[in-house]
């Protein structure tokens, strides 16, 4: 009796067991299935975009470029006759009150070049941004990790070696081929390397625009330069993280199709719906295109517009120095300071969008700070009438004069950014910066006056006549940072009496 007891308790353990390697099992199989089904659902997106592909092409015609102004600039800038100081009602808040100089850190061209000068903890918290970024991606690899190195303006990128993703157009562009191509990436294994060039995106603190170009970039690398799987590359990846994006071609040549919540100058374009569709080159380039083949619809979900604007610069190394020469009032300034030379590459081929994105972009802090220092002393204390028109005279006369056409061949507006670095600049480059310094230091509420074929600005402060403009029901006089000499107040002989378009700089 006990020995049946004992085999029939041996056998319900036995039962029992199995029943719980069968429900393992059951839960392992119905856990497969659901990721089954994941991956189906993200291969089913895949393989019905690329029927799509496949199927719905048409031919558009190419417009060559919106225009910003038709009317030719002045070659050379007419010159004021040196005019008295006006007087200003002597108010206490008619002065310049005490202007603060941001921190400037040590100056350093490069991570190695910090390095090699046995940095102090000062010295780290001085370039701290710079710093936490060259620590972070400059930490030793794990000897089982293999990864792709590539650079954004000198800043080290570090990628997944995702052999996967090398993935070649075969034979020439068409519709079949573009289809094959997005067939093959999207079955690579694309997701860590988005991931890490999304992580890049935050850590550079890189724009819509700023993320575009470091894709091509690691593109270009991932595909051994060559610009046509660089380009597709640059559309998947873009289309991946929710941006509209299209690809299409012309002459076999596959060009990018971005569109974009402002207006891009001189990039060939066409309208579908209420969009317009740029063919963005990244070398700053702009292609003569009749008419291209692309598709109408969408990739699930890449519903975005990439935004032009810069509330920051890209946070890289590269301070180089410079000094420049003005006059005022009899006496002679040196001022020296210093510019961002890899920002100013970042900037060279930034698509050529609205004054107001100009305007409201920031110079690097590094490079703000240095000019601070020099302008204080010779602003502080003034009124903010004299201190404007020290401004006008450093903007007017420190840097040369030459336009667009002449120094780049094409129309070019400059970022204040890369003013302090170019020898020449016009009247658009000269107000964006000035508008800047004015705002900055002087806490004064600045415009743009879009003339035809001139760009100036006008400035709200009290206590001084002159030339002047009504926006919102308050009074801003008229200040041109190109028309050599004049004050506060002074248009240049031409525009008087025309009315301009004002841009408006402060939200």
């Amino acid at each position: 009796m006990k020995k049946m007891i004992r085999i029939f308790i041996a056998l319900l353990l036995f039962l029992s067991q199995a029943f719980v390697v069968l429900a393992q099992s059951d839960y392992e199989e119905w856990l497969k299935q659901e990721q089954q089904k994941i991956d189906d659902y993200k291969s089913e997106q895949d393989r019905q975009f690329m029927k799509f592909l496949e199927e719905d092409w048409k031919k558009f015609q190419v417009f060559q470029g919106l225009k910003v102004d038709d009317t030719p600039k002045p070659v050379s800038m007419p010159k004021a006759e040196p005019q008295p100081l006006k007087k200003t009602e002597k108010e206490k808040d008619d002065f310049v009150d005490e202007i603060d100089v941001p921190q400037v850190h040590t100056k350093f061209k490069s991570p190695a070049e910090f390095l090699k000068q046995k940095p102090t903890t000062k010295d780290y918290k001085q370039v701290e941004k710079q710093v936490e970024i060259q620590n972070k991606y400059s930490q030793p690899q794990k000897k089982e990790a293999i990864t792709i190195q590539a650079s954004f303006y000198e800043a080290p990128i570090e990628l997944p070696d995702e052999s996967s993703l090398r993935v070649s157009l075969v034979g020439k562009a068409s519709e079949s081929s573009i289809a094959e191509f997005w067939k093959k990436i999207s079955n690579a294994n694309y997701e860590s390397t988005l991931e890490a060039l999304q992580n890049y995106k935050k850590s550079l603190s890189l724009n819509d625009w700023g993320f575009c170009v470091l894709i091509y970039k690691a593109g270009k690398v991932i595909n051994r330069e060559n610009e046509t799987d660089a380009r597709l590359f640059t559309w998947f990846m873009l289309n991946k993280s929710g941006y509209d994006c299209k690809v299409g071609y012309s002459s076999s040549n596959i060009y990018l199709l971005i569109p974009s919540k402002s207006t891009i100058f001189g990039a060939p374009y066409f309208t579908i719906g209420n969009d317009k569709y740029y063919v963005l080159m990244f070398d700053g380039s702009e292609p003569k295109l009749g008419s291209m083949y692309t598709y109408q619809g969408n990739y699930p979900g890449a519903e975005k517009l990439i935004k032009l604007d810069l509330n920051t610069l890209p946070i890289l190394w590269g301070d180089e120095d410079k000094q420049v020469k003005f006059s005022y009032d009899g006496q002679t300034y040196t001022i020296k300071y210093t510019y961002n030379k890899n920002v100013v590459d970042f900037l060279q081929n930034y698509p050529h969008t609205s004054y107001s994105i100009y305007f409201k972009t920031p110079l690097m802090d590094e490079s703000y700070a240095t000019l601070v220092a020099e302008l204080k002393p010779i602003l502080q204390g003034k009124t903010k009438t004299e201190a404007l028109n020290i401004l006008l005279r450093f903007v007017q006369t420190a840097f040369e004069y030459k336009t667009d056409q002449q120094q780049f061949g094409k129309e070019k507006a400059l970022f204040a950014e890369e003013t302090l670095y170019y020898p020449y600049s016009d009247c658009e480059d000269r107000s964006i910066i000035f508008a800047y310094l004015v705002h900055k230091l002087l806490d004064l509420d600045v415009i743009g006056l879009d003339y035809p074929g001139h760009i100036a600005t006008a400035v709200k402060v009290s206590g001084v006549s002159g030339d002047y403009v009504i926006f919102n029901g308050s009074k801003y006089l008229v200040c041109d940072p190109t028309y050599i000499n004049a004050n506060v107040g002074m248009s240049m002989p031409r525009f008087k009496g025309v009315k301009p378009e004002i841009i408006q700089i402060s939200s």
